[in-house]
């Protein structure tokens, strides 16, 4: 059974609010005479269901276009956090049991309207600098979240660095709200856009 957990992209869909509106405009039609449908398509590299390279935080860091496939295909776990939790800690990941070379995908609140509403949620749950930092020590490989970014709105961007600065792939804009927690294989493959901090992508689960 495969399992599409990635959102669709389309004409003024939820967006990170300092990033670009994304917008479709079709530039030829069958429907008006022309031979083919074609459609021109202005979005940023963190659209949607995207994947974050190190180099979207850490300079030196690996393109979306050097990331190894290995790390974004394999084995993973989809853990669920209450819905009382307004941030994910180290407090919380140390009762999860998390293994060296896991990928884990964090399912919170978030899910219920991530799909559902294009206005931005600030008050979004994320990981917080100390989970970030658990995360790191823990060996996790890849994180994914269920909002558009790892980190709180105006909370710095020390999630970020933490995680990415330790080579952990991040996947943010996960639709995991019919997805039961448990374990399943990933496959999340970005567009291969060279030297890039990161780029949209598809995003599978198989049970």
């Amino acid at each position: 059974m495969f399992i599409d957990i990635s959102m669709d992209i389309e004409d003024g869909m939820l967006h990170w609010p300092k990033d670009p509106p994304v917008s479709l405009k079709q530039f030829s039609s069958i429907k008006k005479g022309d031979a083919a449908n074609n459609t021109f398509m202005y979005l940023g590299t963190h659209t949607g269901t995207h994947i974050d390279a190190p180099h979207h935080f850490i300079e030196e860091g690996i393109s979306i276009d050097k990331v190894p496939l290995e790390v974004l295909t394999g084995k993973c776990r989809v853990i669920e956090i209450s819905r009382n939790e307004s941030s994910i800690t180290a407090n919380i990941l140390s009762t999860l049991n998390i293994k060296k070379g896991e990928r884990i995908l964090f399912k919170t609140v978030n899910s219920t309207f991530i799909k559902s509403d294009k206005r931005f949620h600030e008050d979004y749950v994320y990981i917080s600098n100390d989970g970030a930092k658990y995360l790191v020590d823990a060996g996790a490989i890849l994180v994914g979240v269920d909002y558009l970014s790892v980190e709180g709105y105006g909370k710095g961007h020390e999630t970020h660095r933490i995680m990415l600065g330790a080579g952990i792939i991040v996947i943010e804009g996960l639709c995991l709200g019919d997805v039961p927690a448990g374990e399943y294989l990933l496959t999340a493959l970005p567009l291969k856009v060279k030297g890039a901090d990161g780029a949209p992508a598809r995003v599978i689960l198989t049970k």
